[in-house]
């Protein structure tokens, strides 16, 4: 008995000290503003007022606090995902651990908002019928990208619950008239073995976007050369992203990068370019090679998301004339391809961008739109109303 009670009193002074070191450290250690790992922002000391007191913002801010600043954070959430994984658990962090090294995005039926997707549809509906007058109804394109739970369904963890994409999918394909809908759920999914989504985040790789846009051209009656007559480029084998940043977990795949172009040339989107990224920063192709130093190498395609890209193509003759692309991230690989059919090309990211949305297609001469987004981001982006400026 003696000795059993001098083993409990050791455990709870290792305890103790435990306890003590890590909140020393805590203490000490100063505040970090950004995580790399888990690409965002750490909370901030919250502010003391009798108002937040007594409403009980203050200590749940203060909770969120000392959660994001604890010394060591990422290691502890590190250790956490691995003695989940030993459970066999695969809801971590808000992300599914799936099959063969791929996690994906964990958005259910709760998150989805049907006034929001109803507002959206409407949005990009009345914004196609007020461009048709400039271009014409044949020069307006919809591509909505699927995200990775629906092609590739049979990597998904058992019992994983996700929004029906194909349903919402079909809904709002067969909302939009007036405009060339084009749909590469199928050609997606004749690739599910290739990698056309990266396992560690969720985009789709530059494959699984010259994929959409083979189909996109097909659609639109442009040119292009067959994905397997291009010669890839692989511009980093050490990309681990948002999924990663969600889960941290140890042994996650490190993704490649792979960009594509015609044998013996350089990447389409890196040659003969001029690139303004809001009427001031300028580069001369559609990546950013710093960005392959950050954790978050997603953002060597454009160097980040902005309201307003524009892009002058040496390959592309003026008659081509310009386009105007209404997107998410997704769009960040799929452009660099547009760079062989269009002289000018005009990114808009309604996020960052409050411009007059009709007024821009004659200011700028717009010949062409495609409005390209991925589903989860398409039923949730609440930004989509500047189309039109409300409905």
């Amino acid at each position: 008995q003696e000795e059993l009670k001098k083993i409990r009193i050791g455990i709870v002074i290792i305890f103790a000290a435990f306890i003590a070191f890590v909140s020393g450290g805590s203490l000490i250690a100063k505040d970090r503003e950004f995580s790399p790992n888990e690409n965002r922002y750490l909370a901030e000391p919250p502010e003391f007022s009798l108002d937040n007191l007594f409403s009980g913002k203050f200590q749940e801010d203060l909770e969120t606090y000392l959660n994001d600043q604890i010394c060591g954070r990422d290691s502890w959430i590190t250790i956490k995902t691995g003695i989940q994984k030993a459970c066999r658990d695969t809801d971590i962090g808000g992300a599914y651990v799936g099959k063969d090294g791929y996690d994906f995005e964990k958005i259910t039926p709760e998150d989805v908002d049907e006034k929001l997707i109803d507002r959206n549809v409407k949005a990009v509906q009345e914004y196609f019928e007020s461009a048709a007058s400039i271009t014409g109804e044949e020069h307006l394109s919809f591509l909505l990208v699927p995200s990775s739970g629906l092609i590739l369904e049979d990597k998904l963890p058992k019992n994983a619950r996700l929004f029906d994409q194909k349903t919402y999918m079909d809904q709002i394909e067969a909302s939009l008239t007036g405009c060339r809908v084009v749909d590469v759920r199928k050609e997606l999914s004749a690739h599910k073995d290739d990698e056309i989504y990266y396992r560690t985040d969720h985009h789709w790789t530059s494959e699984g976007a010259y994929l959409a846009y083979e189909k996109w051209c097909e659609s639109t009656g442009n040119e292009y050369t067959p994905l397997e007559d291009l010669q890839e480029n692989t511009v980093t084998n050490q990309f681990r992203g948002s999924l990663y940043s969600k889960i941290l977990d140890a042994g996650s795949a490190y993704d490649s990068i792979r960009i594509y172009g015609k044998p013996g040339g350089k990447p389409f989107g890196s040659e003969d370019l001029r690139v303004a990224i809001n009427g001031k920063k300028t580069m001369d192709s559609c990546y950013d090679e710093e960005k392959l130093k950050e954790k978050d190498k997603y953002k060597y395609f454009f160097g980040d998301n902005y309201g307003e890209v524009q892009i002058v193509s040496g390959k592309a003759p003026e008659e081509t004339g310009n386009i105007l692309v209404i997107k998410d991230s997704f769009a960040n690989t799929f452009v660099p391809f547009l760079t062989q059919n269009y002289h000018k090309i005009y990114m808009i990211d309604l996020r960052f961008y409050s411009g007059d949305m009709k007024e821009y297609l004659k200011e700028n001469q717009i010949t062409d739109v495609l409005v390209l987004y991925n589903i989860t981001n398409f039923i949730s982006d609440r930004n989509i109303y500047k189309l039109t400026g409300g409905i």
